[in-house]
């Protein structure tokens, strides 16, 4: 670096252009190469990340929907905009060696790999994982075109993550249930998707005595799936419920 300072300031005395290409020039052959891994469903996925830099996972082609690891191993910031993640290794920077963080990657097409990522001392870096193409598209189109189940757990992830797709129609609902007395029930937004409608609640314990819920209350004709994020509900305290349906024949 020493020397390639004491050139530019050189260059620059008579031809700066010169200088800035030359700069360019070195730092690009510096520059690190993106890992670009090819992958299939159920695949253990290998990849480095940067122990001291922030590191870029990103799915090609598509969005991640979901990262796992063990807390406090990995700091992941996501980018709702893009569907990549931004991870880093919180205290890399001070520890010496890091064993390998191990953790599951779901994308939005319902894939999930198993991730193992090994730490190195390296500068910041990208992954880009890429994915079979026609089981990605398959995972893009309409729910009619990919199997009940795959569509079942893309509208969970959905629901879950607070995603918005193009490929669903999405309402507001902001209605009040009447639940128990005990309980305060409201359908915050309806995703339909197909034959599928998925209906997300938040459920809130009104009472002074701590609340345990059962996902089997809310199932009625025509509820494939019922998920809670919390089945114990402190005073005061509310949850996400989560159910999946057919579409009645009036919607």
């Amino acid at each position: 670096m020493k020397r390639l300072i004491q050139m530019i300031h050189l260059l620059r005395k008579n031809k700066p252009i010169l200088a800035m290409v030359l700069a360019a020039a070195w730092l690009s052959s510096n520059a690190l190469a993106v890992q670009i891994i090819e992958a299939g469903d159920g695949t253990t996925i290998y990849a480095k990340v940067s122990k001291k830099e922030m590191t870029r996972l990103s799915i090609d082609p598509g969005r991640v929907a979901s990262l796992r690891v063990k807390d406090g191993e990995l700091a992941i910031d996501p980018d709702d905009e893009t569907g990549q993640l931004f991870l880093s290794v919180p205290g890399g920077d001070k520890t010496g060696t890091v064993k390998p963080i191990n953790g599951f990657l779901t994308t939005d097409s319902g894939h999930t790999y198993t991730l193992i990522l090994q730490v190195v001392d390296t500068p910041s870096d990208s992954i880009v994982i890429k994915e079979p193409r026609a089981k990605q598209a398959a995972g893009k189109n309409d729910f009619k075109s990919t199997s009940y189940d795959k569509a079942v757990k893309r509208l969970v992830s959905v629901m879950a993550n607070d995603e918005l797709p193009d490929d669903m129609q999405i309402k507001e609902i902001g209605q009040r249930l009447d639940l128990w007395q005990e309980a305060a029930m409201t359908l915050e937004r309806q995703y339909v998707a197909g034959d599928i409608v998925g209906e997300r609640y938040l459920v809130a314990n009104v009472s002074k005595e701590p609340m345990v819920l059962d996902e089997r209350e809310f199932y009625r004709k025509g509820v494939s799936v019922v998920a809670l994020d919390q089945l114990n509900l402190a005073p005061g305290a509310s949850t996400r419920l989560y159910v999946i349906r057919e579409k009645s024949q009036n919607e």
